[in-house]
C-alpha cells in the first residue's frame, strides 16, 4: 500500500507537472525566451515538489514513529524528529535523502536496487540545475546536459521511479521496525 506522500506525488504533484510540461512544448514553439524561462521553472518545479514528496514521506514516517512511542515521549520524540530536517530546507540530494531518513535507525541503502544509479545521476543534474537556475548563472553548469524538454522529462521519469522505490523501501524499513505495516 502506497503512502500518503506517494498518493499524493502520483495524484496532484505528478498532475502539476505534466501540465508545466505541456506548457514548455508548447512555448517552445512560440517564443525560445519563453521556452528556456519555462524550462527553467519546470526545473525549479520538479525539484521543489520532489523535494515536497520526500519531506512529506519523511514527516508521515515521523508521525507513525512517533505514534508508537508512549504518550509521555511522544512530543519530545517528535520534536526531536523536526530538528534540523535536511530536506525543510536543503536541495533533494542523495545526502539529504540519507541523513534525513536514517534517524529512524535504518540505513538508506540506494544501492541495494541496480536501476536507482541512473536515477541518482539525473537527480544530480536536476540539483545542479536547480542552483543554477535559482542563482541565475548565464551558462549551464559543468558536467551536466544543456536544458531541454527530453533532459528535464528523463529528470522527472527518474524522480517518479526514485518515489516510487523509495516509498516501497522505506515501507518495508519501518514495517519491521513497528512489527506491522506503518500504513
Amino acid at each position: 500500500m502506497p503512502s500518503a506522500a506517494l498518493q499524493h506525488w502520483t495524484n496532484d504533484r505528478t498532475l502539476r507537472l505534466t501540465a508545466v510540461g505541456v506548457h514548455c512544448g508548447v512555448s517552445a514553439t512560440v517564443d525560445p525566451l519563453l521556452a528556456e524561462e519555462s524550462l527553467r521553472a519546470y526545473v525549479m518545479l520538479l525539484s521543489g515538489h520532489f523535494q515536497g514528496f520526500c519531506r512529506d514521506l519523511y514527516t508521515e514516517c515521523s508521525q507513525v514513529i512517533t505514534s508508537a512511542a508512549p504518550v509521555n515521549l511522544q512530543l519530545a520524540l517528535q520534536s526531536q524528529l523536526a530538528t534540523e530536517v535536511k530536506l525543510d530546507s536543503g536541495n533533494p540530494t542523495v545526502e539529504a535523502i540519507r541523513k534525513d531518513f536514517e534517524r529512524f535507525g535504518f540505513m538508506l541503502d540506494f544501492n541495494v536496487n541496480h536501476a536507482n544509479g541512473p536515477r541518482l545521476t539525473h537527480l544530480g543534474q536536476l540539483n545542479k540545475w536547480r542552483n543554477a537556475v535559482a542563482h541565475q548563472k548565464p551558462v549551464p553548469p559543468a558536467g551536466v546536459p544543456p536544458l531541454t524538454l527530453a533532459a528535464v522529462q528523463g529528470w522527472r521519469t527518474s524522480c517518479d521511479e526514485l518515489a516510487a522505490w523509495l516509498d516501497g523501501f522505506v515501507y518495508n524499513k519501518m514495517a519491521v521496525i513497528l512489527g506491522r505495516a506503518p500504513w
